[in-house]
């Protein structure tokens, strides 16, 4: 070989390395940029990866050297915080993700707007049910009025048939009710208490059981032991008659009596009246507090005299017994 065809030689292998050099700054550069705008961090591997070369390659060059290690140590003093950059597949995938989740979401808006159109639909019947419950309740009221009125017609008419009747015969019959002989315990109990048997007290012993009497008299020694009686006999009378009890006796008193005198039924003659129509047989023996009232607030009685219903005694205000008893006086 001569020493012109070496020298050829060594200047071709010395231009090719050249070019081979140049080539790869020139890619290495490329690499840094495509780093830095992606955001990633620079390091010999990452540079060596996105540009194709060995890292010993990269070593060899001291600029390259220079300045990837400047590059690193700027990423770290400036806290570069690295985003990492997402493969296409990733990205793909979070598309079909929200893609779906796109579809969902527009399927259960669907099923919110059938949902919302049904309850719509259930508050518009429920107004219309509010209407007819509204509309039932006014008919309601009439009726009751009208209930109201026929009932009072009612107890009118009867006590126009009762007077009618009483007018045509000569005299009431009284209902004989059994008596039941006073017994040596209740006497024993009255003596003891120093009570005298007058004829109302005498009356009402005898129609009641002996049981009721003797609990009436423990009520009025009851009441004795409370110093709360001022007439024994009248106290038993009214003990028998509204059946008291010990020891609530007291009690019971006290409330009756409020309610004689605060009760507008329980007007001026009534209980007189209702004693003498018991005792004359006129009317049923029944607690005056259980009686019931009419529309006007009158006590209703009954009145010993059968109706055309079959019904053994006639019922009507006390008002309007009284006057047909008083016709028959």
């Amino acid at each position: 070989m001569s020493k012109y065809n070496k020298e050829e030689r060594i200047a071709r292998l010395f231009a090719a390395s050249e070019q081979k050099k140049q080539h790869t700054l020139l890619v290495t550069e490329k690499a840094i940029k495509k780093l830095q705008q992606d955001g990633r961090v620079i390091t010999f591997k990452s540079v060596a990866r996105e540009a194709g070369v060995s890292t010993s390659y990269l070593y060899k060059y001291s600029e390259l050297k220079e300045k990837i290690l400047r590059l690193r140590e700027e990423q770290k003093r400036s806290g570069h915080r690295v985003t990492p950059v997402m493969s296409d597949d990733s990205k793909n995938r979070i598309v079909v993700h929200l893609k779906k989740r796109v579809k969902d979401l527009e399927q259960e808006l669907i099923q919110l707007k059938l949902a919302n159109e049904s309850l719509a639909g259930r508050a518009f019947e429920l107004e219309k049910h509010e209407e007819a419950v509204e509309r039932f309740r006014k008919h309601n009221e009439k009726l009751s009025a009208e209930i109201e009125r026929l009932v009072e017609e009612n107890t009118e008419l009867k006590n126009q048939l009762a007077r009618r009747t009483l007018k045509s015969a000569n005299k009431v019959t009284p209902i004989k009710r059994p008596t039941i002989p006073i017994s040596e315990s209740v006497k024993v109990e009255l003596e003891k208490l120093n009570i005298k048997i007058n004829s109302t007290l005498k009356r009402l012993i005898r129609e009641n059981p002996e049981e009721i009497v003797l609990e009436s008299i423990a009520a009025l020694k009851y009441a004795l032991g409370k110093n709360e009686v001022e007439n024994k006999s009248g106290f038993l009378v009214k003990a028998i008659k509204y059946r008291w009890k010990e020891p609530e006796s007291t009690i019971q008193y006290k409330q009756t009596s409020t309610q004689h005198e605060s009760d507008c039924t329980f007007s001026e003659g009534f209980e007189e009246w209702f004693i003498e129509a018991i005792d004359s047989g006129f009317i049923v023996n029944e607690s005056p507090l259980e009686l019931p009232k009419n529309t006007k607030g009158e006590l209703l009685v009954k009145v010993n005299l059968s109706t055309a219903s079959g019904l053994p005694y006639s019922q009507m205000s006390w008002v309007e017994a009284k006057k047909i008893m008083n016709l028959n006086v």
